[in-house]
């Protein structure tokens, strides 16, 4: 009876040893099924419209992602190109983590990969709009707590911001929302501000004098201070933007017709060139992408 016995427990022994070796072997199968599988990336195919140009694993090097503020609505251009070197003028979250419709100017240097300017106003709405030598910005803020927008002027040098509708912002008996149609030369630019259901005022602004002038009046179709405009193609016209219908971007190198995939799935917000077609900004919902073209970091 006792060989009986410790012939049954030898051989339940062997069986537990078989199971656990083929449960290992299983199991060690498995994973290497599921680590061929994440090991294999999904290849999106070039539209037929592209494809007459040939495809290269890419184009650019990835400078920096920075935060940028989420909004839904038209607040002018968010992303901005010194004309003066590589600085890349964005509005961030006050917290650098997440935030809506307002925020602070943050600069970005390009080439040094570096953060070199931020900006005091909390309240920064957009429109963002440097001047010719790319010394100062102008930009809209909005006043959450009044309810109210102006128009300020910051020197990058030393930070100092101008308000340049001061007191008189309230141009109207609602929100009297502001923007900038551009700087007429180093010291002096265009500005709107509503001023009824279906008028747009445009003033002169001399940031030496600091003084504001009324110019002619416009109906509200006819503003385009708050209008955001894309680039497809860089300023010497060697790279272009292609965005297909599943929200893949496309570069397309114009020299030697060449297309790499810059950003698969992604629905884009704006996409700007710096003035030397060196780098290229793109703003997501949340995210600032800056690249350097020309290079690759594959």
């Amino acid at each position: 009876m006792k060989t009986l016995t410790k012939y049954h427990f030898s051989l339940l022994c062997l069986v537990f040893l078989f199971l656990l070796t083929g449960c290992s072997a299983l199991t060690n199968q498995m994973n290497s099924a599921t680590q061929t599988v994440e090991a294999t990336p999904t290849v999106i195919a070039l539209p037929t419209q592209l494809s007459v140009q040939t495809r290269v694993e890419s184009q650019t090097c990835q400078v920096a992602e920075l935060v940028a503020i989420q909004t839904d609505k038209p607040q002018g251009d968010l992303l901005a190109w010194s004309p003066a070197g590589h600085e890349l003028a964005f509005v961030q979250p006050v917290n650098q983590y997440s935030g809506f419709y307002i925020g602070e100017i943050s600069v970005y240097d390009a080439a040094q990969k570096e953060s070199v300017f931020t900006s005091n106003d909390h309240a920064v709405f957009g429109d963002l709009t440097w001047s010719a030598d790319g010394s100062a910005l102008a930009f809209s803020s909005l006043d959450q707590a009044a309810g109210i927008y102006t128009v300020k002027l910051v020197t990058l040098a030393d930070g100092v911001e101008a308000d340049i509708f001061g007191d008189e912002a309230s141009t109207e008996d609602f929100a009297s929302q502001k923007g900038i149609l551009s700087w007429t030369n180093d010291s002096e630019l265009i500005v709107t501000s509503v001023c009824g259901s279906d008028c747009v005022r445009e003033y002169q602004y001399n940031a030496i004098s600091q003084t504001l002038n009324p110019q002619q009046e416009i109906r509200y179709n006819e503003n385009t201070s708050l209008t955001l405009v894309n680039d497809v193609t860089s300023p010497d016209g060697k790279w272009m933007i292609n965005i297909d219908n599943k929200n893949n971007t496309w570069l397309t190198s114009t020299l030697d017709n060449r297309i790499s995939l810059l950003l698969a799935a992604t629905s884009l917000r704006e996409e700007k060139f710096s003035r030397d077609s060196q780098y290229l900004a793109i703003r997501t919902a949340d995210k600032v992408l800056i690249y350097q073209l020309g290079c690759s970091t594959k």
